[in-house]
């Protein structure tokens, strides 16, 4: 398995499958979503391939055509959403603004990034029993990795007299706990719209490192993603 900061090649395709048009990737990407609303729903356990055919109303050739069993859809799912919320900490190599900027953004990122993808991010903990251990260990490296640029950057911004906090790793863990257990509270059909639960959580982690959101300049960049898209070999 190929450490997760490397370029994952796509696995050959099976003899005779044709290169994958735009009409196979919307079918893989309808496959995909059905199968995240029943995994939420009914808990990976719960959930069958049967019932993800008869949901999209096809026979499992068709689901078996994109995925080789349930564990490779679950594990696409989860290892999407996680790259979508622990990437938010990389910036590009020539980005020169203050370490508390920087923070301030990746931090309004992550936030966002874990209530759009939250199904998919809840998954990636309720179903961690059956998950392979070698795809978890590249989830532990994903969350390590994103941990460590976070508390970076925190040093950084106190070392600046920006920040104001004590322990680094009581702090970043902590903040991870605001957010990373957001899947045992959050509804998405609760009475906080998406965009107030992403101000009011970013500004709940503002405050755990005394960041005041005045001296911050709202001006975000792309950030630098260095963990492409996964394919299972």
């Amino acid at each position: 398995m190929p450490a997760i900061r490397n370029a994952v090649k796509a696995a050959p395709l099976a003899a005779g499958r044709p290169a994958e048009t735009q009409a196979c990737i919307d079918k893989r990407e309808r496959i995909l979503a059905v199968a995240e609303d029943l995994f939420y729903r009914h808990g990976f356990a719960g959930t069958t391939v049967d019932m993800i055919c008869a949901e999209l109303g096809v026979t499992k050739p068709y689901v078996y055509y994109y995925f080789q069993d349930k564990h490779e859809i679950v594990e696409t799912i989860a290892w999407r959403a996680s790259v979508a919320c622990l990437s938010t900490m990389k910036f590009p190599a020539d980005d020169e603004r203050p370490a508390h900027v920087k923070l301030a953004e990746g931090l309004q990122r992550w936030v966002a990034a874990c209530v759009e993808h939250f199904r998919g991010s809840t998954l990636a903990f309720r179903v961690t029993a059956s998950l392979r251990p070698e795809f978890r260990a590249e989830l532990r490296t994903l969350a390590n990795d994103f941990y460590a640029d976070l508390g970076a950057l925190m040093e950084e911004g106190r070392r600046q007299g920006t920040l104001s906090f004590e322990d680094t790793s009581v702090t970043v863990m902590s903040m991870g706990g605001v957010v990373g257990f957001m899947y045992t509270w959050y509804r998405p059909d609760g009475r906080l719209p998406p965009d107030d639960l992403v101000k009011r959580l970013t500004a709940t982690l503002f405050k755990m490192i005394g960041l005041r959101p005045s001296s911050v300049s709202p001006k975000p960049r792309t950030p630098a993603r260095n963990h492409p898209p996964r394919t299972r070999k």
